[in-house]
């Protein structure tokens, strides 16, 4: 969570539902995640929502209960007013060790709306943590999935079989993302926030500009362009430099690794 978040408004029509979950002694917390609590909020925002529930309370939800939303208008002038996910604030602190972004990313800006107890506010910042060893890990199989990637690509390209060389150029990209955020201690976004994020990210070395290219135009030179203004931080990092990149990437394939390969790509 930010110390400096940024404004926000309910919708109206969220207010009294929101005083109604505060006098269910059942009900938790309540989370405001997407585009509201990141400050992206534009005409098609709604109030997107987590209800932290007591483990019972949950429990006896059928799967379709677990999810709550008002829509106003027809056609084009359909809008979401609010999206709520009901969900145990027990499966909030387990995503503190999960390895998945989506399990993390929500609440790097979540605003707490209501914590009953005090117990929702510590698990929302332990989610968005991201730990040290696993910041390192994502930080070598990142650099070198994507520069394995962009050299495949290059030589994909010269070969003609342009859609394969995009696939790869996909892959790097995807890769490099993950390693601009990490450096930061950050979270990938989901897709359609990601040019928003990467513009909010410090940048020292003015990666993204390049990264955003290679999104662009699916080339591989910008990526490699990228990763050349990347590569002092990342050996920094610990992560081997160019001349050291085929040695690390025989040990990130080495079969022992292969439970790392299962999170971190490659």
């Amino acid at each position: 969570m930010e110390a400096h978040a940024p404004p926000f408004a309910l919708e109206p029509e969220t207010v009294p539902l929101l005083e109604r979950w505060r006098a269910d002694p059942e009900v938790l917390g309540v989370l405001l995640v997407g585009s509201k609590s990141r400050g992206f909020q534009d005409a098609r925002s709604d109030d997107d929502l987590e209800v932290l529930l007591t483990d019972g309370a949950f429990t006896r939800l059928a799967p379709a209960a677990c999810h709550t939303f008002m829509v106003s208008g027809e056609g084009p002038a359909r809008r979401v007013i609010y999206d709520a996910q009901l969900t145990a604030l027990t499966d909030l602190v387990r995503k503190a060790a999960s390895p998945f972004d989506l399990d993390h990313w929500p609440y790097e800006r979540a605003r707490v709306l209501f914590d009953r107890q005090g117990s929702v506010s510590p698990a929302v910042r332990d989610a968005a943590l991201m730990d040290g060893a696993f910041r390192s890990l994502r930080l070598q199989h990142g650099t070198i999935e994507a520069w394995t990637g962009a050299h495949r690509a290059v030589k994909t390209f010269a070969r003609g079989f342009d859609g394969a060389g995009r696939m790869l150029v996909a892959r790097g990209l995807r890769a490099l993302t993950r390693v601009v955020f990490a450096l930061e201690s950050r979270w990938t976004p989901l897709d359609h926030w990601l040019e928003r994020e990467l513009l909010t990210l410090a940048d020292p070395v003015a990666a993204v500009p390049d990264l955003m290219q290679s999104l662009a135009t699916f080339r591989p030179e910008p990526l490699l362009a990228a990763l050349d203004r990347l590569e002092d931080g990342l050996a920094d990092e610990g992560v081997a430099r160019p001349a050291g990149r085929r040695e690390l990437f025989l040990e990130l394939i080495h079969a022992l690794r292969s439970g790392e390969r299962a999170i971190h790509g490659l």
